[in-house]
């Protein structure tokens, strides 16, 4: 026994380093390590109409892309979603987050990290009143119910994050539409408010237009 001793631990010590080093592998490898959100900064700019994220009411959104060392910035989940849909943008998305509109101020969201959650686990209320940077846009929840209670109070549906297609960004709007058709074939109920919204009598400050002209649709800064 004494003599099978020293081999055994040697043995023991090999598998445990060999045992470590994978999972080293597995959390370092080739953007498989997960992403956090970041607090937004006071210059940044939205990777799709390039305006300011501080003049912008509603919830953003971040996007970890592979090879980036910092996060693609959204001034709203709409054009979040209008980016990570097309098909030359999904190869290289990573982790991906949207303020919780249960922890913001609809119209000074904040720059906080902690408001931030997963965007594949988020409910989204489409066809809400609330207006983001450039229009209608969707009030993300970490929650159903919560998201069920503000699509009951301010009109909209509940959708997840699969269910939000590139049909339905090109033609959201901030009531609910009428026919399948229009709805983008979601066989869901609608909510109308049942109270008045004060964000959407409040109209948007208006917006100023990028140095240097317009930026493509798609293309990050």
């Amino acid at each position: 026994m004494h003599a099978l001793s020293k081999p055994l631990s040697r043995l023991l010590r090999c598998v445990a380093l060999t045992v470590g080093l994978g999972a080293l592998a597995a959390c370092s490898g080739d953007g498989a390590s997960a992403r956090q959100a970041i607090a937004v900064q006071p210059d940044d700019t939205c990777a799709v109409c390039g305006m300011e994220l501080s003049r912008s009411p509603g919830p953003r959104a971040q996007a970890w892309l592979a090879g980036r060392t910092r996060p693609l910035m959204f001034d709203s989940t709409r054009d979040f979603f209008a980016y990570i849909l097309q098909p030359e943008n999904q190869a290289d998305l990573q982790d991906l987050f949207v303020q919780d509109t249960a922890r913001i101020d609809w119209q000074h969201p904040g720059r906080d990290a902690s408001t931030f959650i997963d965007a594949r686990n988020a409910l989204y209320v489409a066809w809400q009143p609330l207006p983001g940077s450039m229009g209608p846009t969707f009030a993300p929840f970490s929650t159903r119910a919560a998201a069920q209670s503000f699509a009951l109070r301010h009109g909209g549906a509940v959708l997840g994050f699969g269910e939000v297609t590139t049909t339905l960004v090109a033609t959201l709007q901030d009531h609910c539409p009428t026919g399948a058709a229009a709805m983008g074939g979601h066989g869901i109920a609608c909510h109308g408010a049942t109270v008045p919204s004060v964000a959407q009598s409040t109209p948007s400050p208006p917006r100023r237009a990028p140095p240097g002209g317009a930026r493509s649709m798609h293309q990050p800064r």
